[in-house]
């Protein structure tokens, strides 16, 4: 029954225990030591429940952040990267600064998991426990564009964690791949993730055989596609 004592055990290492506990892939259950006795201990089950019950029962447990340390960090992305980097800096009383390109936090947890593998309610708590603990939130400016390294550093921050991801497309360099109708999978979650208009014909061919391309084609059913082929180059 130690169930939030779990959790601060939990977060020891992982800041993100909600959205963990649904969507991450489990490889450590395929090497734990218990299979050779029954089954593994579903960690990941285990990891959900009790996030599930800090969040259901009364007040969630916020951790308490050490005494101010006087130090300005500013967290360039606000995908998991930067929201843990931003959680363990915050609650090492450093002033934690948020900055993000996109109108909300969460990265590819919000604009590349879709709503059915991911609710944003869930993450949206997972990400207010952590936004708590930072001094600001600035959405919708971008490194390059609305500041600058050279201008983090001139107003006053004294670290700077780079933390944008690898959110761009991964091109096949084939011909034809700039036709009309021929869309990129992670752009293509993006925008229907944004609530963006996104014509389909009633044929999809979905090339690729990953989480990304298996998300696009459920996707692409759940918008209305009559028929969905996923093309991969492997066997299964």
């Amino acid at each position: 029954g130690q169930y939030r004592e779990a959790l601060k055990l939990i977060r020891e290492s992982n800041p993100l225990p909600l959205v963990c506990g649904r969507v991450c892939p489990r490889f450590c259950e395929t090497k734990c030591r218990r299979n050779l006795v029954d089954e593994p201990v579903a960690i990941n089950t285990l990891k959900r429940f009790v996030a599930d019950y800090d969040q259901n029962n009364g007040d969630p447990d916020i951790p308490k952040p050490k005494p101010a340390t006087g130090h300005k960090v500013a967290i360039v992305g606000g995908g998991p990267a930067g929201l843990s980097a931003a959680y363990y800096l915050a609650l090492k009383g450093h002033e934690v600064t948020i900055f993000e390109a996109n109108p909300e936090l969460g990265g590819m947890l919000r604009y590349g998991i879709p709503e059915y593998r991911l609710s944003k309610a869930v993450l949206d708590k997972e990400i207010a426990v952590i936004a708590n603990l930072c001094r600001q939130i600035r959405c919708n400016v971008s490194l390059g564009k609305d500041f600058t390294i050279k201008s983090l550093k001139t107003t006053g921050y004294d670290a700077i964690f780079i933390a944008l991801g690898a959110q761009a497309n991964q091109r096949m360099k084939i011909k034809g791949e700039d036709l009309p109708g021929v869309l990129s999978g992670i752009g293509f979650l993006k925008d229907t993730a944004c609530g963006k208009k996104v014509t389909l014909g009633e044929k999809v061919a979905v090339i690729g055989g990953g989480n990304t391309a298996i998300d696009a084609a459920r996707t692409a059913l759940r918008l209305g596609a009559g028929e969905v082929t996923i093309v991969y180059r492997r066997s299964r």
